[in-house]
């Protein structure tokens, strides 16, 4: 009697939305993405293995091989290595202005304000964002980032952090002009209300020896921090 030879069949892997199996290959049978879940999936590829590497920029076959499709697909969305970092660049400098107030949309002199209320507002945005582990490990990708490009760390810093000090610069001028705060230099007023807000929290998170505040010390922090800073400030 001849022995029937046994089929195996392969193993099976569940599939991930972006195409990866449970052991981080891409899929052969990868559902196609569009291309807003493309370029978003290589970005998060290339900002996961910059922080798993300690690289300010992966290569991109480790890309590829975690976000799956190919060197084409990068070169269209982003026109190749450099223009993938730049976007990684762009997309955490977008981070730390989500939610901040935008000077095109303060009120006019005839309606009614509250400097304070859209500080607090200003402040828990910000030391939120910073602070959450996302955040972190964003800030630590720049500062990698910084030692190989001094010109795109200066472009983040004018999209980013830059950005919210003019924002918050606008508001406090605002305020002036309407009399209800007396400060000589509004820019150098936003600055230490942004030092103030990010204080050592910021710090400790970016050398990782604490990890992220709850919503209790976040607001706890941001009202001292407001009380403080409008005290000094507030016309009497």
């Amino acid at each position: 009697m001849t022995k029937s030879a046994k089929r195996t069949s392969p193993a099976r892997h569940e599939n991930h939305p972006d195409g990866r199996t449970e052991t981080g290959k891409p899929s052969r049978r990868m559902r196609r993405l569009n291309q807003d879940e493309r370029r978003a999936a290589l970005l998060r590829a290339a900002r996961e293995l910059a922080l798993e590497q300690g690289v300010a920029m992966p290569s991109l076959d480790a890309v590829i091989a975690r976000a799956g499709g190919s060197r084409r697909s990068i070169y269209t969305e982003f026109g190749g290595k450099a223009g993938l970092r730049a976007a990684l660049i762009g997309e955490i400098s977008a981070d730390i202005l989500v939610a901040l107030p935008n000077p095109a949309h303060v009120k006019n002199e005839n309606e009614p304000h509250d400097l304070r209320a859209t500080l607090k507002r200003f402040a828990h945005a910000l030391l939120t964002t910073l602070t959450s582990a996302h955040g972190a490990d964003s800030s630590r990708i720049i500062i990698q980032d910084s030692l190989i490009s001094p010109e795109r760390a200066a472009v983040f810093f004018a999209n980013g952090p830059g950005e919210g000090e003019k924002r918050l610069t606008t508001l406090l001028e605002a305020a002036r002009a309407r009399g209800e705060i007396a400060i000589p230099d509004c820019r150098i007023a936003a600055r230490c209300f942004i030092g103030m807000v990010r204080s050592n929290l910021y710090l400790e998170r970016m050398l990782q020896l604490r990890p992220p505040p709850d919503e209790g010390e976040i607001g706890t922090h941001v009202e001292t921090a407001v009380e403080i800073f409008m005290s000094g400030i507030e016309r009497r």
